[in-house]
């Protein structure tokens, strides 16, 4: 009976090893938390859960800074920024945040946007595959609070000349703001 026993309590060891490697291999930082993330590849992180609410009630409240950079190609001549203005981007970044203000939002942190665009360098040596070369760009977003990061997002835009960058940065904040 000591036998039978032992060994059921190692075949259900192994069996909670095997689930726990299991779900822990298949957790990617790629994301499909919001329906808008289904349209392209993004990747997203929260590093501090209880500041990522207090930075969401800053964003809401309408105090941050919004910082931005365009990184253009440099291997094959930059073509994005011929039909990209960063400071039109900046204004559908406001507009996208203005869209969640909530003004009886309270909070006293000090919140930073700092994003940019990146322009896919489809001749860099670095990238091998096909995969890497088809899409257009990204857009990278790392919102801070006190100089420490809360939360950082990545998604990729496919038209050569932009078009798709605003349903990006829509998408981009809407992930920030139901980020938890």
């Amino acid at each position: 009976m000591k036998y039978i026993a032992a060994i059921l309590a190692f075949v259900f060891l192994v069996f909670l090893v095997k689930v726990g490697v299991d779900s822990t291999a298949k957790k990617s930082s790629k994301s499909v938390r919001l329906e808008c993330h289904n349209k392209s590849t993004v990747f997203e992180r929260v590093y501090d859960q209880a500041l990522m609410k207090e930075v969401q009630r800053a964003l809401q409240k309408g105090e941050y800074e919004l910082l931005s950079r365009a990184k253009k190609a440099q291997y094959m001549k930059s073509r994005l920024f011929e039909h990209v203005d960063m400071e039109e981007v900046d204004q559908m970044v406001k507009s996208a945040l203005t869209a969640y203000k909530d003004p009886a939002a309270e909070s006293n942190a000090s919140v930073t946007v700092d994003y940019f665009v990146y322009e896919n360098d489809k001749e860099d040596p670095g990238k091998k595959t096909k995969e890497s070369k088809r899409f257009a760009g990204y857009l990278h977003f790392k919102v801070m609070s006190g100089g420490e990061r809360v939360y950082v997002i990545q998604i990729d835009f496919m038209d050569l000349k932009g078009k798709d960058i605003p349903e990006k940065v829509e998408c981009a904040v809407q992930s920030i703001m139901t980020a938890s």
